[in-house]
């Protein structure tokens, strides 16, 4: 779950929480626009601009919570990320996680293509069962697939709204089909401490872990699903992901992550359409003692294997880089390490910090450190001109609102290059970079 306790903490703690957005509607931009930066404050207010290949600002604030469309039968404003990997150029996918809708946007002509509700229940009750999307996949303009992350705590629910599955639309006319791939055969029972209401341990009980589906990245013909494998009060079980056949609509696979949890991010491996990386966040509280990342490889049957692995774990003094990473090719990697705040004065103990992370030898390499914790972003690079865009929400003393580009060399030199204001104007932190 992309959604982590840093997005709980972040407001109120960082001056980046504003609501201040702009825009009235719609303008065509795709063959300017290489890069999608989302700035938010997590509560409600939300702008996505438009960069270009060398990741500079083309279309500020192209579309966001203020937009008005009468397309935007729901407005972009509730938890809003952008999926994994993009179908093409010329679209922007956006997925609202707290309403489950997922909409989709023409960059060419600058129109709302459609949106899909993720499931059945009213998006104003609070009580119903609500799906919280995580990503999106097309696999052609007829067939996309949505992870639904949460479980439906009704046994009585009809299958289309079970959740801790993926369901199938028509991209064409953003509808659901009837087809879903059930990941429930993927949960598993795990012991977890309870506790009264003043915190006190009062016993160990067996709780479910969902599987908890998250993160999407293709792997030749099968899919490749990150599993975040949760119980309802975020005690994990131990690291797993999963493999469907999105053509054929089934699982083909599952592979344990030994001495990792929390797996829910997958990214593509440059230059290798068989191979995929996990981050593995592990608990919040365990200083990376299950944390670290993983490169597997998907064969012709849709099976898993394990390649190479970076536990944190194993590496003395190592960095906890579990989170927000990007590919550089090989082995090497781009990760985030999350800093730390004080528990009773919320001031920052530790800045958040990008390295490149080895994960055939564990060498880790810093790249930047921010002023703030929960501050670096989901990055991205484009390949053929080496920019690596990082996002920084700086610190509270000095927040900022844009991202910081790096220059990468054929030889995987990074040279900090430039922060670029991304929205600025609307005080809301860049928080999620993603290639078109």
């Amino acid at each position: 779950m992309k959604k982590t306790l840093s997005v709980v903490l972040l407001c109120g703690l960082l001056c980046a929480c504003n609501d201040n957005t702009s825009g009235d509607g719609l303008t065509g931009a795709a063959h300017d626009s290489y890069f999608a930066v989302v700035s938010t404050n997590y509560m409600g207010a939300t702008a996505i601009s438009l960069l270009g290949k060398d990741g500079e600002v083309v279309k500020s604030s192209w579309v966001g919570s203020k937009t008005k469309n009468p397309d935007l039968r729901t407005p972009l404003a509730d938890d809003v990320v952008l999926p994994t990997t993009s179908y093409s150029r010329h679209y922007l996918t956006t997925l609202e996680r707290g309403l489950g809708v997922v909409t989709r946007f023409d960059l060419t002509n600058g129109s709302v293509l459609g949106q899909l509700r993720t499931d059945e229940s009213p998006q104003t009750d609070k009580a119903a069962y609500h799906s919280n999307p995580q990503d999106v996949f097309y696999v052609s303009d007829k067939s996309g697939w949505v992870s639904r992350w949460a479980a439906n705590p009704d046994s009585k629910a009809a299958a289309a709204e079970k959740g801790t599955d993926l369901i199938e639309f028509d991209p064409s006319t953003m509808k659901r089909t009837a087809r879903r791939i059930d990941l429930s055969s993927l949960n598993t029972m795990i012991e977890e401490q309870q506790y009264d209401k003043n915190y006190n341990p009062i016993g160990k009980v067996m709780s479910v872990a969902s599987a908890s589906p998250a993160g999407l990245v293709p792997a030749e013909k099968f899919l490749v699903v990150g599993l975040v494998r949760a119980t309802a009060n975020f005690n994990y079980a131990p690291g797993l992901i999963a493999v469907v056949d999105p053509v054929a609509g089934t699982l083909t696979d599952s592979l344990k992550l030994e001495g990792l949890t929390n797996c829910g991010e997958v990214k593509p491996v440059l230059g290798n359409s068989t191979q995929v990386l996990v981050a593995c966040i592990g608990a919040w509280s365990d200083s990376g003692a299950t944390a670290g990342l993983v490169k597997v490889t998907i064969d012709g049957q849709g099976k898993a294997t394990l390649v190479e692995a970076f536990r944190v774990s194993e590496h003395k003094g190592a960095a906890d880089t579990n989170t927000n990473i990007v590919s550089l090719g090989g082995d090497l990697v781009v990760a985030v390490a999350a800093g730390t705040l004080d528990s009773m004065t919320m001031k920052v103990t530790a800045e958040d910090a990008a390295y490149t992370v080895d994960l055939k030898t564990g060498k880790q390499k810093l790249i930047w450190k921010s002023l703030g914790a929960y501050s670096l972003g989901v990055p991205a690079l484009d390949h053929d001109t080496g920019a690596l865009l990082i996002p920084d929400a700086g610190g509270m003393d000095k927040p900022a609102y844009g991202i910081h580009r790096f220059l990468v060399d054929p030889d995987n030199n990074i040279t900090d290059d430039a922060f670029v204001s991304v929205a600025a104007d609307t005080t809301l932190a860049a928080r999620e970079a993603h290639s078109l």
